[in-house]
């Protein structure tokens, strides 16, 4: 399933969670028109998908990079 989420092209990051969801899928569309298309059809298409929930960004307050953080060794 992993192969499946990370091939969709609207896909920009992709986790594996604890509790009572598998995966956090970050997707990136134009519009809920688009976002509906590809939930219906592609997300939902995947047979092991069962269940899905949808959190949408109203405004972004500060994003980022990567944390600079070193290997300890």
């Amino acid at each position: 399933m992993e192969s499946v989420l990370t091939g969709i092209p609207e896909v920009v990051a992709c986790h594996v969670i604890s509790g009572s969801a598998d995966f956090l899928v970050e997707v990136a569309v134009a519009n809920l028109a688009a976002y509906e298309r590809l939930l219906i059809d592609q997300i939902l298409a995947i047979p092991a998908v069962v269940d899905t929930r949808s959190t949408f960004a109203i405004r972004t307050v500060k994003t980022r990079g990567p944390l600079p953080l070193t290997q300890l060794r």
